[in-house]
């Protein structure tokens, strides 16, 4: 039956080995000058933020090099690691991306995370009001797919 299968893919010329914005992340850690100790916290954050991005219909029409890109941009932004628009632009470098394209992809990776974490937030008021304002106030970055609840 597998053998089958593969001949009507074939015939058909159905590609399945697609490329996924996970393929281009370690591509664009090794040309980003970051601290070694850093990089393990950067990546799990990239892949979380593309996670996000592969629930929302409004990435996908972003090739998935401008998602990773936006990704691990955003990821660092949210560290505090960056000192400025250099990033943004040694980003849009690396991968040949129009850097304006590159901004507004990753504004918009971030304003996924802030609806996703205010959703939890809200979720979690429901759930335990007896929570004060400001501890839900501390929200920072999930660094773990699991983390997030949509």
């Amino acid at each position: 039956l597998q053998e089958w299968e593969l001949v009507v893919l074939g015939k058909l010329k159905w590609n399945l080995a697609a490329v996924t914005p996970h393929d281009f992340i370690e591509h664009i850690l090794r040309k980003v000058p970051l601290p070694k100790d850093k990089l393990l916290l950067i990546r799990k954050h990239a892949q979380t933020f593309i996670a996000l991005c592969a629930t929302d219909f409004n990435f996908a029409m972003y090739p998935p090099s401008m998602i990773a890109t936006g990704s691990v941009g955003a990821a660092i932004c949210g560290l505090q690691l960056d000192d400025g628009d250099s990033l943004t632009d040694l980003l849009a470098k690396i991968t040949n991306t129009d850097v304006d394209c590159l901004k507004a992809c990753q504004e918009q990776i971030e304003a996924v995370l802030v609806n996703s974490l205010q959703q939890v937030q809200q979720q979690q008021q429901q759930s335990n009001p007896s929570k004060t304002v400001d501890e839900l106030d501390q929200a920072s970055t999930p660094t773990d797919v699991r983390d997030i609840n949509l």
